[in-house]
């Protein structure tokens, strides 16, 4: 189109836009100038013209929207029928108006497939062939974006079918590319046009072919598509298939008798588009399709040749002797290719067929890699021969479920063999001689090759080649059976053997290797760190008897320390309780390798849980000691507070100097004992340090009980003195409170006043004394509490530790923990004892200042008091001493147990040389368990080859019983299809039977007639050499008229019997030709139907004579 029509329409659109159906028709004077401009064409002249021109159309199209109009356009895109019949019916609306998108409510609902919408519009008389800016119809756009509803309705609506959008492509075309079947097929009622061209020449199987849609590729041409057609640039269907790698594509338009030679204007065939894929299975058809056809060509031509040299050959016939064998018409050509065709397509069915199995055997390998690396892993994280016995059992199942599908598989084969056998008699009974069929009639024609077509092999050749391929797949099959069983064999012997070895005293598992391999390291590092340890305190408590330990630790510290201690004590019992159900599970392994190094561990726990014994007890005895100090410092103070008040200083310097002997032999006796105790168990230590103690985990565990019900009893003893120590002090008090009170009585009131102030200091020293006490009275309460909470954890792990055995390796963690406890509480012993050194040279040193001060005055009232308070105090101590006397002949009894104790672990020692060769054993199990483990790894991996290999054979086995089935399918259905071609056969054989009875009676009816002619002749001779003299005119004119009569007679039967033996000859060559056609299994419906009538007819004779 020029540019002057594009005007003229432009001008026809403006003259439209003024009148009074303006905007009714805008979208089509629209439509009309896009359609022709024929957007797709990249070559037309007036492109930037007639942009300007929709350009300008779209601005003035666009004023006229309204907000009706983008209301109808919302309810479209939401479904809303009801909605859209309003809009169009109250406002009036145009559904077909264009927005400035080129877009209008119409094509909206087409594009979203919104029927109920469409419906409405339709029915409002909306023009179905209006079209968009891209130059769409709603038509279209529903094949475009499949919607075959849409399309329907369309259709229904009168819309043509064929319609060309701007690009010259039909609804087809569309449906084709988006692969709508649907929308296809109802286009294709329609009588859609297949084989129409856009403007690049492309038809809707080409597109569809290069979309790779397969399904619609093969009922487009079932449908009568045109396989080989090209585009412009001469790429046909498969040329576009090959190009994209679609293998199903190429596969339906190869059996549809796609072209594989044809070339491109590039010059380019198929086979060079596959190599650019690189798709080794296209090429693969395509080169069997190629051979294919140049076979059938060959033959083709071959049979031409036949054909010309056949009908080459003159016909002769004598007409003056009696009829002869004659020669029958060569069979059509279709009937002579059509063996050839059938091998043909055999081939390229079996092609497909081993195309197919060969990708199934890539698919079951990558599925067998997936799942070997599967249990390869699985073996990596379990490393146990049970996933072995399981998989074992599995392939044991397997190979059971594997027999019953071969035993049913053999009886199927069977029967199929049987079904062949009898489907082969009953061919051989229906079958006919040919020679035979000619004695017997004498007139039937015969033509080369037709023995071979009526023979048993021609028919039963596929069958027999069938039965083999049958016959060897089950002989392949039984053979990997018997592979399997002799495999399977062999791996129930490997576990048999293996299940009889004797368990001897060396033999470990394979699962507890390296579990006893790391516990051997971890002991020996175990052993070697406790043994560093020992020498370690060994040369600290040497080096702290040289040296004079730092003093000034409080009992806030030493409280703190000790709680401190005690946690630490309590975690280790606590992961001793939890790791008992590890301790039983390897319990057993744990006992046989080592009972000497828990001997070792158990008496160094026993010799730990005494000393901490001992510790607690120190710490109980320094508590004591802190307090006697504090009750003499506090009787220093009420002495001072008396000095000026009392007059007999004399007199008490005696007494006092008796109690402060009595002290200071009550302190040594105590020091005395104290390094008594020391020395016990430095000796008690160093005896523990030197012996290799092998008793038992239950003398361990009944140690471990005893000491804890001594700390109990300790604990209890500890409350018990904290308890008298606070009635001591509430005592004291009053005491206090009296004497001050009579000492005010006692003195005057200038004295009053300066002794009052001295009283106010003192007071206050009281009350800094008495906020010490209270908050080491708090301080009291909270241990007693930690005391009482650790009392009743201590009687909990009582319990488990009656109940359940310690594991070796949490035993040891706490004989690792207390000996460094042990350790710290030496240190803190020290610490104590230095304390303590320092507590009596300040309470010395406050006896030298009281004394000083009773020597200046001390009141006789408040002496008495005094020295009675003193005697009380002087007694209790003395109390005290017996009872410190009574704990230490405890500890004399402790001592003898635990010298008891030592000479046991005396006897149960273990010299060095001993352990060097226990260790040497064990190195050497090491070494012969390390190769028994290389030895079963390797046959563990001979086994996981053997059980893969077996899993793999079994896949090919079941896709070969899968294949055998679908073969035995296919066999089923030839021998139906074979049974009735025989039922055919044999009733064609009848009426042939039939048909020759028939020719013999018509041969016999001609021969009587040939008689009469014969002998009608010679009378006829006869009456003609006759002399006729007298009345021989009248008798020669009767004679002449017989004659005459009788000519016309045997002329008449001469016809009838020329008119007969041709009737007979194409009879007899219309059934034979018939029957040659239903022998290879081609026969027409018509022709069956006849035959069926004529059968039919002849019963129906039959029955009527």
């Amino acid at each position: 189109m020029s540019l002057r029509g594009s005007l003229t329409d432009y001008g026809d659109a403006q003259r439209w836009r003024h009148s009074s159906r303006r905007s009714e028709n805008l979208p089509e004077l629209h439509l009309t100038v896009s359609t022709r401009s024929t957007p797709c064409s990249p070559e037309h002249g007036d492109k930037a013209t007639m942009k300007s021109l929709r350009a300008r159309f779209k601005k003035s199209e666009s004023q006229d929207w309204s907000k009706n109009d983008e209301k109808l356009l919302q309810a479209v895109d939401y479904n809303d029928a009801e909605r859209v019949t309003t809009l169009l019916v109250r406002k009036g609306l145009i559904p077909t108006k264009l927005d400035s998108e080129g877009k209008s409510a119409f094509h909206l609902a087409a594009t979203r497939g919104n029927v109920d919408c469409l419906e409405v519009m339709l029915a409002h008389g909306v023009d179905a062939m209006t079209k968009d800016s891209s130059g769409y119809n709603a038509l279209h756009l529903s094949a475009k974006h499949g919607h075959p509803q849409c399309v329907s309705k369309l259709l229904q609506a009168s819309c043509p079918v064929d319609v060309t959008d701007s690009c010259g492509r039909t609804a087809l075309h569309h449906a084709a590319v988006s692969g709508c079947i649907s929308c296809s097929e109802i286009l294709c009622d329609f009588k859609a046009s297949l084989n129409i061209r856009d403007k690049d020449g492309s038809t809707p199987l080409l597109l569809a072919a290069k979309m790779s849609h397969s399904e619609l590729c093969r009922y487009l041409l079932h449908r009568g598509a045109s396989v080989n057609s090209r585009d412009q640039q001469g790429r046909t269907a498969l040329m576009l298939a090959c190009e994209h790698g679609s293998v199903e594509t190429v596969e339906v338009l190869i059996h549809a008798g796609a072209r594989v030679t044809t070339v491109d204007a590039m010059g380019h065939d198929a086979i060079h588009y596959s190599t650019a894929t690189g798709n080794a299975l296209i090429q693969h058809y395509l080169q069997d399709a190629a051979q294919c056809r140049s076979w059938a060509s060959e033959e083709s031509s071959m049979d031409q040749v036949s054909q010309t040299s056949s009908t080459s050959q003159p016909l002769s016939k004598d007409k003056n002797s009696t009829p002869r064998k004659r020669k029958a018409p060569p069979p059509p050509q279709s009937a002579l290719n059509q063996e050839d065709r059938d091998a043909y397509e055999e081939i390229v069915r079996l092609r497909q067929e081993r195309a197919q199995f060969l990708q199934k055997i890539r698919s079951l390998e990558q599925q067998q890699e997936k799942q070997k690396q599967k249990w390869e892993r699985q073996e990596m994280e379990d490393g146990s021969l049970r996933s072995m016995e399981k998989q074992v059992k599995d392939l044991q199942k397997q190979l059971a479920e594997r027999e019953g599908e071969k035993t049913h598989l053999g009886k199927e084969v069977e029967a199929l063999r049987s079904r062949l056998s009898s489907l082969e008699n009953e061919k051989e009974n229906t079958s006919y001689d040919i020679d035979t069929l000619q004695d017997e009639e004498g007139d039937l024609l015969e033509f080369p090759g037709a023995e071979v077509l009526l023979s048993k092999k021609t028919m039963s050749l596929s069958t027999e080649e069938l039965l083999a391929t049958l016959q060897g797949q089950v002989q392949t099959l039984t053979l990997q059976n018997k592979e399997l069983q002799e495999k399977i064999q062999i791996l129930e012997n490997y576990e048999r053997d293996e299940s009889d070895l004797d368990p001897s005293g060396d033999f470990i598992p394979v699962l507890l290797y390296d579990s006893l391999q790391a516990e051997f390291e971890r002991l020996k590092g175990q052993h070697a760190d406790a043994q560093a340890m020992l020498q370690t305190l060994e040369g600290g408590k040497t080096s702290g008897a040289a040296g004079q330990p730092d003093t000034g630790a409080t009992l806030e510290q030493l409280k703190a320390k000790y709680e401190a201690k005690i946690r630490t004590l309590e975690e280790a019992l606590r992961k001793a309780g939890k790791g008992q159900a590890g301790a039983e599970e390897e319990g057993g392994t744990g006992r046989e390798r080592g009972d000497g190094d828990e001997g070792l561990r158990a008496a160094a726990g026993s010799a730990l849980a005494k000393e901490l014994a001992q510790t607690q007890e120190k710490y109980e005895a320094a508590l004591a000691e802190v307090q006697r100090l504090r009750e003499q410092i506090q009787l220093g103070i009420l002495s001072v507070e008396d000095q000026e008040g009392t007059e007999a200083a004399d007199s008490s310097r005696s007494e006092l100097e008796t109690v402060r002997v009595a002290l200071h032999k009550a302190q040594e006796d105590l020091r005395a004992k104290e390094r008594r105790v020391k020395d016990l168990e430095e000796h008690l230590e160093s005896r523990a340090g030197a012996a290799s103690p092998t008793r038992s985990m239950g003398e361990t565990e009944a140690n471990l009980s005893q000491s804890l019900e001594e700390a109990a009893k300790e604990k209890a003893a500890l409350l018990e003195r904290c308890r008298r120590a606070e009635a001591a002090v509430e005592e004291l008090r009053r005491n206090v409170e009296e004497k001050s009170r009579d000492f005010q009585r006692a003195v005057g009131p200038a004295d009053g006043r300066r002794l009052e102030e001295e009283n106010q200091e003192l007071q206050q020293q009281l009350g800094e004394l008495m906020r010490q006490h209270g908050e080491v009275k708090a301080q009291l309460g909270q241990l007693r509490e930690a005391l009482a909470r650790k009392d009743q954890e201590l009687g909990a792990l009582k319990e488990q530790l009656a109940a359940k055995p310690i594991s070796l390796q949490e035993h040891e963690d706490v004989v690792d923990r207390l000996s460094t406890s042990l350790a710290h509480a030496n240190h803190q012993l020290q610490e104590l004892r230095v304390e303590h050194s320092t507590s009596q040279r300040a309470l010395v040193q406050l006896q030298r200042d009281a004394d000083g001060a009773r020597r200046d005055s001390v009141p006789r009232g408040e002496h008495i008091r005094t020295t009675a308070a003193l005697e009380g105090s002087l007694q209790e101590i003395m109390g005290r001493a017996q009872q410190l006397e009574r704990e230490l002949a405890a500890k004399g009894k402790e001592t003898a147990q635990l010298r008891g104790e030592l000479a046991s672990a005396r006897e149960g020692t273990v010299t060095r040389a001993e352990h060097e060769r226990v260790r040497s054993g064990l190195q050497a199990e090491v070494t012969a368990l390390s190769q028994k483990l290389s030895e079963l790894g390797r046959k563990h991996e001979k086994t996981c080859a053997e059980v893969f290999q077996v899993q793999r054979e079994a896949l090919f086995m079941k896709s070969e019983k899968h294949a055998a089935e679908a073969q035995l399918a296919a066999v089923e259905k030839q021998l139906q299809s074979l049974r009735a071609e025989s039922q055919r056969v044999q009733e064609l054989h009848c009426h042939i039977e039939d048909s020759a009875r028939l020719v013999k009676d018509k041969d016999r009816k001609i021969t009587e007639l040939s008689k009469e002619v014969f002998k009608l002749k010679e009378a006829l001779n006869g009456l003609s050499e006759l002399p006729t003299k007298a009345g021989a005119l009248p008798k020669a004119q009767q004679g002449q008229l017989e004659a005459g009569v009788l000519q016309g007679r045997i002329k008449a039967l001469e016809e009838q019997l020329t008119d007969m033996e041709r009737h007979h000859s194409k009879v007899v060559s219309l059934y034979r030709g018939h029957l040659l056609y239903a022998v290879q299994g081609h026969m027409d419906e018509d022709v069956q139907r006849l035959l069926g009538q004529i059968l039919k007819m002849q019963r129906l004779q039959e029955q009527g004579r």
